[in-house]
């Protein structure tokens, strides 16, 4: 290996010297060389003249100087692409990360909440259907996020199985407005949300693609000042009365989940729908300030129409009731706002006890490995959903973006611009569908 380097070098070296010294004997010669000038209009364009005089050249040189950085910028963006694609550096670490039959593989991931890291699959990890997921990502301000879940659909028998996850979480700059349809943004405060959250739950697949879940979850959470300098602090706004878990609590919860999967590709479908409904009931751990009971309906739609034309239509609901006496966590609380809802607001702009949303996505090929799309949603928080229900105030985002995904599907990441009623988002994502379970 260090002799071939040590060639490759060589050749480098050998090329760049003749270059330069080809390039000197040319300049020579064109200085001794008197032939007839050729007129300007017959020259390739290239090699004209921007100025047909000093002061022309002079008026242009403030605009060359700004443009320079951007020339510069993007000449080493295409001298390192060529470098990579030349030498498949990504086709060789995808390899090395990868075992031979693809049970195992290692991907990049990245989203703006959670930060960047690496995301690790194992398929058939002691027997045949028994799999493991483990990531860890780290962002800005000490943001970590690391998670693990084992998912075993056959470990009683062919149709019943065990599952089993953690995951511990570090933001430090979440955002808060208030809880209402109506806070302003002019509110905004931050706060340190800390969570370790395990459970562990029997699950049941009668068919292909259809999941039921049923079990038990423990999360401890600790609310703290932001570490976000730009915003004050939840409690410089708020205090505990209007904020309900203004502090944290532990919890456990009773869950029960129903899942159904008929799409015909995981990360760019054409076809199928994905039907999700959920019911959890929890109670705070040695106390009884905090209960509540939360129903949830996701349902996603995807149409195949002309030219591999797909329409993606979704629409979700969430009903989240505090207990007799009891009362809610505001970071349980149902909530709009972020990559996953309402793209162009802030992360969880909107919370309250229940959510509407419902949006509709157009999707197009546009390469092998690219699809465009674009997007409107509209959604709306409730107090109670059932008293205060309108088609008055609700929000809206709307966008476009591309879907990039690699030959093999390994890769796959979101770029994305959405508008809202009060800002404009650029939102990136790597490999999000691969996070979890």
């Amino acid at each position: 290996m260090r002799d071939k380097d040590f060639s490759l070098a060589a050749i480098l070296v050998f090329s760049l010297c003749f270059y330069l010294g080809a390039g000197f004997v040319s300049l020579a010669f064109a200085q001794e060389k008197q032939d007839e000038e050729v007129p300007a209009e017959q020259l390739p364009v290239e090699e004209r003249d921007t100025g047909d005089s000093f002061i022309e050249n002079l008026g242009e040189l403030p605009g060359d100087i700004i443009l320079l950085p951007l020339r510069l910028f993007f000449e080493g963006v295409g001298f390192v692409a060529r470098v990579i694609d030349y030498n498949a550096i990504l086709l060789r670490v995808t390899d090395w990360l990868t075992s031979e039959n693809e049970k195992r593989r290692v991907r990049l991931i990245f989203t703006p909440v959670a930060g960047g890291g690496l995301i690790f699959i194992q398929d058939d990890l002691f027997k045949k259907g028994m799999n493991f997921r483990a990531s860890g990502s780290f962002g800005l301000r000490t943001r970590r996020n690391f998670y693990g879940g084992l998912r075993d659909p056959q470990f009683f028998s062919s149709k019943f199985g065990i599952e089993a996850a953690g995951f511990y979480s570090r933001l430090p700059d979440e955002d808060f407005f208030g809880i209402g349809n109506k806070t302003l943004k002019q509110n905004e405060t931050n706060y340190l949300h800390q969570e370790s959250n395990f459970k562990f739950a029997l699950i049941s697949t009668p068919y292909k693609g259809t999941l039921f879940s049923a079990g038990l979850a423990y999360s401890n959470v600790n609310i703290k000042d932001g570490r976000d300098r730009n915003h004050p602090s939840l409690d410089s706004l708020f205090t505990p009365a209007q904020v309900p878990g203004f502090f944290g609590t532990e919890m456990w919860s009773l869950r029960f989940k129903y899942y159904r999967d008929t799409r015909n590709a995981t990360g760019h479908p054409t076809k199928g729908s994905e039907e999700y409904l959920a019911y959890e009931f929890a109670k705070e751990i040695n106390g009884d300030t905090f209960g509540y009971r939360k129903f949830t309906l996701d349902v996603r739609r995807y149409l195949h129409l002309f030219y591999d034309r797909v329409m993606v239509v979704r629409m979700r609901v969430e009903i989240t009731d505090n207990q007799k006496n009891k009362q809610i966590p505001f970071y349980q609380l149902a909530g709009l706002g972020g990559p996953n809802s309402l793209r162009g607001y802030r992360p969880v702009r909107f919370r309250d006890k229940d959510l509407i949303l419902t949006g509709v996505e157009y999707r197009w090929p546009v390469h092998t490995m690219a699809i465009a799309y674009g997007f409107f949603e509209e959604g709306r928080v409730f107090s109670n959903v059932f008293d205060e229900f309108s088609l008055d105030e609700f929000k809206y985002s709307f966008g476009g973006g591309l879907r990039l995904k690699s030959i093999d599907g390994g890769l796959t990441a979101i770029f994305e611009i959405a508008k809202s009623q009060e800002q404009i988002r650029f939102n990136f994502g790597l490999n999000t569908d691969l996070r979890e379970f």
